[in-house]
């Protein structure tokens, strides 16, 4: 395992954990970016750290150059330690605050505005609706996280692939 993967990967961690008890205890979880984007936000911040660490390691320790699989390893090792240490944040997260804060969603306005503007259901069935979501929202931590780590693996594991390529840079 490369070390400098290894910090890397620790510095990214790091800084999701930051980015998202930010949106967490500011506030910000129920609005439109936090509730939408905030999570694509963290997945996507894995992509500079990605190119630092190869253009480290190609710069410093090889001359300029770095092969594909050694690109790839490095990535995948950045991706494996943020995987890791993010999907235990996510867990504690939900057990936390998650169950609480889908029983503030399902019941603000937003949420009866979403069902208002549904055709299909009627008014008297609106706190039935409200009451069904409540109870499935209390899923396991382990379920909420599983569904978080899936877009994390595929869009953190396609993108270290892309990053290893392009940033690949053989003797000629």
């Amino acid at each position: 395992m490369n070390k400098k993967a290894l910090i890397y990967g620790l510095a990214y961690s790091i800084v999701v954990i930051a980015f998202k008890l930010f949106i967490l205890l500011g506030g910000y979880s129920l609005t439109s970016f936090g509730f939408y984007f905030s999570s694509l936000t963290s997945v996507l911040m894995i992509i500079p750290f990605y190119y630092l660490a190869i253009k480290s390691v190609r710069d410093k320790d090889n001359n300029g150059l770095i092969g594909g699989k050694e690109a790839v390893r490095i990535c995948l090792t950045i991706f494996a330690v943020g995987a890791v240490i993010i999907s235990t944040y996510n867990y504690f997260e939900f057990e936390n605050s998650g169950k609480a804060m889908a029983i503030d969603y399902y019941n603000s306005d937003k949420f009866m505005a979403f069902l208002k503007s549904q055709a299909k259901i009627k008014a008297e069935d609106y706190q039935k609706i409200i009451a069904e979501q409540i109870k499935a929202s209390e899923v396991s931590g382990f379920k909420a996280t599983t569904g978080k780590l899936f877009s994390f693996m595929l869009i953190g594991g396609i993108s270290a692939f892309i990053t290893s390529a392009a940033m690949r840079k053989a003797s000629k």
